[in-house]
């Protein structure tokens, strides 16, 4: 059996880090109110339960096991914007505080329905339940750290410290690393584990405690919760589910997750929905789990998640509930389910009010796929500004950086819009530019040598031209980094400035434009760049 394992999560901001410009972030939150509204997002999102008829449920995993507070509040934020119908996170109060938090203060930018909030739980060891762990002054100082570097979640850090040890004949001076597993941070991919050349790394399993779970059940801000069952036993689910007891009778949905296991899946999934049957009073889904913990890896990782569905499909008398594909899900389930013929949402031009019942209209029939739930991908192309922010700002809230809170909610539209089909050709959010023009009304831009009065004259012209938002997203020069001060309008604003075009490109992903004020022999190394 796992053991049981508890996490002091770290605790939200208390206080700005750094001088804020709340002239220029209001209008920069104000650009975030009509990026919603003129996407059509309040009139495409209905009741999460409608969304599952139709087949255009999407929901964010902030992950089971990720319990960084201010991320999870920050992505819940984000993606509450941006219309998801369900935020998944790690069955511990402080991380649902933290999601909820994040709710109310995306309603308080633009009035949207509230996305419904899902704790993730396991009835016995799995992956999605683990913490990577290791002693780091077990680890050579020539180590090359490639556990560092390949962790999605920036959760291993690593620096050099001198350690003085008393000998017999006087002090001994050492350097040793110190650091580790950032534990709040790691949600268990494991892609640390075989890449560690000396084997110091290991993997603790834990399962989440039943009694402290149904407690967070019967709070008024938990809609619903998911149980991560290996599938071939389902002995280890009916004592979770007895263990749970009324408490499910607070949910509005009950979900269960689980891989493929051949032939037997469906027996097994029909044998656990005969368990929960007597004890069900809210709606009840499948999550076919694919590939766990990898969308961000690259386009095949979604295969599995669709092959699953697929072999759903092909079967006559389906076990009860609705269907949602997980595990390896990214920008390109969609596509995959459109090929497989499994994809069924349409665009759908009324809202719909919070209410557990269901629809007459939608009651006869559903889509087959209820939905799609994005985990690792999701938080990658988000987690991009968030940590950015993070390196200029600390940790903050991000409306308060209305300027980052915006690129995030572009990438998180581009991925929701996918399944929601939002209209960006009506809503003119996107903005197609014509061949050969550089600049349109969105462009954001790159300056590589830092030259003041052209970038100056740039920012003047954004302002007289009515942008709510300079067009100067960062300036790349190598003999530097920080900020540089210039104006827009009569406000003081800093741009940032990165000393590689890799690292600007990370910090603004959407910027679009490369302006190069160097001369042509420092230009060729920059375009040698690789970025």
């Amino acid at each position: 059996m796992a053991l049981c394992f508890s996490i002091n999560a770290t605790t939200l901001p208390q206080h700005h880090h750094g001088k804020v410009n709340y002239r220029s972030n209001k209008k920069c939150l104000e650009s975030v109110r009509n990026l919603v509204k003129t996407t059509g997002v309040a009139s495409v999102v209905s009741a999460p339960q409608e969304s599952l008829q139709k087949g255009n449920w999407v929901k964010l995993i902030c992950g089971a096991s990720f319990e960084d507070v201010v991320d999870v509040r920050n992505l819940s934020l984000v993606y509450t914007l941006a219309g998801v119908d369900c935020i998944d996170c790690a069955a511990d109060a402080s991380i649902v505080n933290a999601v909820n938090e994040g709710i109310e203060a995306a309603r308080e930018i633009v009035y949207l329905r509230k996305p419904w909030v899902m704790i993730s739980v396991n009835d016995d060891e799995d992956l999605h339940f683990r913490k990577a762990e290791f002693d780091p002054e077990e680890c050579p100082l020539d180590c090359s750290r490639p556990c560092e570097t390949i962790c999605p979640a920036s959760a291993i850090s690593l620096q050099k410290h001198q350690s003085t040890t008393e000998l017999s004949h006087g002090t001994e001076t050492l350097n040793v690393l110190k650091g580790g597993v950032i534990t709040e941070r790691c949600y268990g991919c494991g892609r640390c584990f075989p890449v560690c050349p000396y084997d110091k790394i290991r993997m603790a399993m834990y399962t989440r405690d039943a009694v402290a779970t149904a407690e967070l059940l019967k709070r008024n801000d938990v809609d619903a919760i998911e149980i991560h069952t290996g599938g071939r036993q389902t002995a280890p689910f009916e004592g979770l589910w007895n263990d749970l007891g009324n408490s499910t009778g607070y949910l509005k949905l009950v979900a269960v997750s689980l891989p493929y296991a051949g032939d037997s899946t469906i027996s097994s999934m029909n044998t656990i929905y005969t368990m929960m049957e007597p004890h069900l009073p809210s709606l009840n889904l499948w999550q076919l789990d694919g590939r766990p913990m990898s969308g961000d890896i690259g386009r095949g990782a979604t295969r599995e998640s669709i092959a699953f569905a697929a072999c759903l499909a092909a079967v006559k008398d389906k076990p009860h509930g609705f269907f949602q594909l997980a595990g390896g899900t990214n920008a390109h389930t969609v596509e995959g389910l459109k090929k497989e013929g499994l994809f069924q949402t349409t665009l759908v031009a009324e809202n719909s009010k919070d209410n557990i019942s269901m629809p007459t209209s939608l009651a006869s029939s559903h889509a087959l796929i209820g939905g799609i739930a994005y985990g690792g991908y999701a938080r990658k192309i988000v987690g991009r500004v968030l940590s950015s922010m993070r390196s200029q700002h600390g940790l903050v809230h991000i409306e308060d950086y209305p300027e980052h809170l915006l690129q995030a909610l572009a990438n998180a539209l581009d991925l929701v819009g996918t399944v929601k089909c939002y209209d960006p050709c009506q809503s003119g959010v996107l903005y197609t530019m014509a061949t050969g023009q550089l600049f349109s009304r969105t462009t954001q831009a790159l300056f590589y040598n830092y030259k003041q009065l052209p970038i100056q004259r740039m920012l003047d012209f954004d302002f007289l031209c009515g942008r709510e938002l300079p067009s100067v997203a960062g300036i790349i020069n190598p003999s530097a980094e920080g900020f540089q001060k210039l104006f827009f309008g009569q406000d003081e604003i800093a741009i940032p400035v990165h000393s590689t075009v890799e690292a600007a490109c990370t910090a603004h992903p959407t910027a679009d434009v490369f302006i190069n004020f160097a001369s042509f022999r420092r230009f060729i190394f920059v375009y040698l760049e690789p970025s």
